[in-house]
This record gives C-alpha cells, sequence and structure tokens, in this order.
C-alpha cells in the first residue's frame, strides 16, 4: 500500500508518540532497565508503587525486641524512609566467626519471618556487613554469605524469596571506627531493613 507524504508523516508521528507512551508507562517515570508493568506478587499491575509505613509498626518493634530473650543486642529503629532496621550483631547472630546462623538468634528471624503473614505489602532487604580487619574480598564474601544464611533461614520460615533482597556490602559501611575491638565488633553485622510497598 503506497501512502503519501502527509499519510507518511502522521503515521510516523503517531509512532513515536505511542512508543514514547510505553516506554513512560512501562518503566513508571524511573530508571527500569528491564521495563515492563510492575505488578505484585500475584501478578496483578501495580498502579502505585510508594513506601509506606504500617499501622503496626509500634507493635511489630515490641515483638521483635520481646523475641531478643537471649539479650542478644538486637537493635531495632526506623529509618527516615519509613522502614523499619533490624541489627543483627555478628557476634551473636553467627558461631564462631563463620556464617552458621546461630540457634539464639532465631526467634528474632521467626518473629520477623510471622510479620510477613500479616500484610501482603511487606518486603525485607537483608544486608551483611563485615569490619575492616584482612582482606578485602573476604570480608566481601562473608558479608554476602551471612546475609545468604539469614535470607534462607527466612525462606525456611515461608517467606517467598520474592519478598526478598540481598546484599552484601563488605566493610565500606561501617557504624563506628574499625581501629577499635569494639568498634570492629559493632560494625560486624547483619541488617534487616522492612518495608511495604502499595
Amino acid at each position: 500500500m503506497k501512502l503519501n507524504g502527509f499519510t507518511r508523516a502522521t503515521a510516523m508521528t503517531i509512532t513515536g508518540v505511542l512508543l514514547s507512551a510505553c516506554t513512560s508507562f512501562g518503566n513508571n517515570g524511573m530508571d527500569n532497565p528491564g521495563g515492563g508493568i510492575a505488578v505484585d506478587t500475584s501478578g496483578s499491575p501495580v498502579a502505585q508503587r510508594s513506601v509506606t509505613t504500617p499501622s503496626n509498626w509500634n507493635e511489630l518493634i515490641g515483638e521483635i525486641r520481646a523475641s531478643d530473650t537471649q539479650n542478644l543486642g538486637i537493635q531495632v529503629n526506623r529509618v527516615r524512609d519509613g522502614s523499619l532496621r533490624v541489627i543483627l550483631p555478628g557476634g551473636s547472630a553467627f558461631r564462631g566467626g563463620s556464617a552458621r546462623l546461630n540457634n539464639k538468634m532465631k526467634p528474632v528471624l521467626n518473629t520477623v519471618a510471622g510479620a510477613f503473614a500479616q500484610s501482603p505489602y511487606l518486603r525485607i532487604k537483608v544486608v551483611g556487613h563485615s569490619d575492616s580487619q584482612g582482606d578485602p574480598v573476604a570480608n566481601q564474601t562473608i558479608s554476602i554469605t551471612r546475609a545468604t544464611a539469614v535470607v534462607n533461614y527466612l525462606i525456611q520460615r515461608d517467606v517467598k524469596s520474592v519478598l526478598i533482597e540481598l546484599e552484601g556490602r563488605g566493610s565500606i559501611d561501617p557504624l563506628m571506627s574499625n581501629s577499635t575491638a569494639q568498634g570492629r565488633a559493632i560494625n560486624r553485622r547483619v541488617e534487616l531493613y522492612l518495608y511495604e510497598i502499595r
């Protein structure tokens, strides 16, 4: 079929507008190299995605603190972005400098896992950290393997893997100076960030 100049120009303009609209709609105005439409865990399209603070945050904070019956040094606090941060000290969470999860930490993780039954919007990011002693590659590796141990336990407790994000940060994000033994002990940790996406 032959198109005259006006028809061809109109068709190209419409095509450009449609492609532009599809690109904007697909990545929701954000950098998203995968593109596509955001969906929830059931596969239904998500019209709006924003981090929200659940109404039961204070209750969950109390439950997590109460589950630390062994006084392992768990810290729970709110972050400015609305998420809830739970800090698991490395010395209490893992056995003998390894990535093997300490049984005493499991009641705390059970409480965190139980929160997922309360909200279909809940998500978690698990971030492993190390001190700066020794080889940076080894520090990065231990931060990842410890975070992975926590993630694996949460999955065993029926938290869907698609709701979990994992990161190992090695020694690049210390809470205290690595120049003292106490500072290094505090820096060896796994942080859990709980948040809702609607």
